[in-house]
């Protein structure tokens, strides 16, 4: 582990109520993947980080202590408190929504990876060859949703793909390759440095995914109802009632805690999921009453992820 990164992993710890311990422990395979790092909360408390893979410990190491590291920056956690009652439903949204979040997260982790020096001849070769080892050597129709997703992230990984890597993508994906680089002209039209931008731009990509679905048979991800991602708001949006900035849908979704059909509050202006109440079964009159509460009151009350907008 170089310097900096130990730098990194002691600022990450800082963050964290729980001890963090990394684990290094696994073969070097020769390809790199954003599969070789996990995390898991361990009985005694501790958040353990395996890195699982160690052909480019520094690579994979401060590539998830990036994702650690924006979330505590204010980047908002993806969150998924929904159910659709399919549990195979469940996770070709959960699939979908997670690989788009990531594939934005990946733009200001590699912006910050390149800082930290890791990003080397030998790291960019060992990224395409575990590109290569993801794909599909023959893909099937079914199989492009999962061939779209993996060339986005790679596009993000190789600054939109050299001119080898775009003929031979061109050439064996022919169909996903262009989905993917419509998905990347989105994500790069603006730039999400900053959280407030980052969850917009998840937002758009969450939603120009679901139209490309549509359009070729498969079915939508609902993931502007199924997935959470915390609001980010303004003192004065906070001093506002809650009806002013959401909108509080009793969804056909089953929550997660309650067992019961969520309560989903959807912001007004982008129609996306931003947090889950926990509420029983409410009258007319006591919607009239949560509606009229100031928003942050209700964030308190019911311990609701969100950050303030910078």
């Amino acid at each position: 582990m170089n310097e900096e990164i130990s730098i990194l992993l002691d600022e990450v710890k800082q963050h964290y109520t729980m001890p963090v311990d990394v684990v290094i422990d696994g073969p070097a395979s020769g390809v790199l993947t954003h599969t070789q790092s996990t995390q898991k909360l361990l009985p005694n408390g501790h958040l353990e980080l395996r890195i699982s893979d160690t052909t480019n410990v520094d690579y994979t190491l401060s590539h998830e202590l990036l994702h650690m590291k924006l979330v505590t920056d204010g980047f908002p956690p993806l969150q998924y408190r929904l159910a659709t009652g399919e549990p195979q439903v469940d996770q070709q949204f959960f699939a979908v929504g997670t690989a788009l979040y990531n594939a934005a997260l990946h733009l200001p982790i590699r912006a910050a990876q390149a800082k930290l020096g890791v990003l080397t001849p030998a790291v960019e070769k060992q990224l395409a060859a575990g590109v290569t080892a993801v794909l599909p050597k023959t893909p099937r129709p079914d199989q492009l949703v999962y061939c779209v997703m993996t060339l986005l992230d790679a596009l993000v990984a190789f600054e939109g793909g050299s001119k080898g890597q775009l003929k031979y993508w061109g050439a064996n994906y022919a169909d996903a390759l262009p989905l993917a680089q419509q998905l990347y002209t989105t994500l790069m039209a603006k730039p999400c440095t900053r959280p407030f931008d980052f969850r917009r731009m998840v937002v758009r990509l969450w939603w120009q995914f679901d139209q490309i679905l549509q359009k070729h048979g498969f079915q939508a991800t609902a993931n502007a109802e199924f997935a959470t991602l915390p609001p980010i708001l303004s003192e004065r949006q906070l001093r506002l009632a809650l009806n002013q900035t959401f909108e509080v849908l009793h969804s056909e979704m089953i929550d997660r805690t309650t067992k019961k059909r969520a309560y989903v509050a959807l912001g007004k202006g982008d129609g996306q999921n931003a947090f889950v109440l926990p509420l029983a079964n409410l009258s007319a009159e006591g919607f009239q009453q949560l509606y009229q509460t100031p928003l942050k009151t209700v964030l308190l009350q019911y311990k609701v992820d969100y950050a303030i907008r910078g």
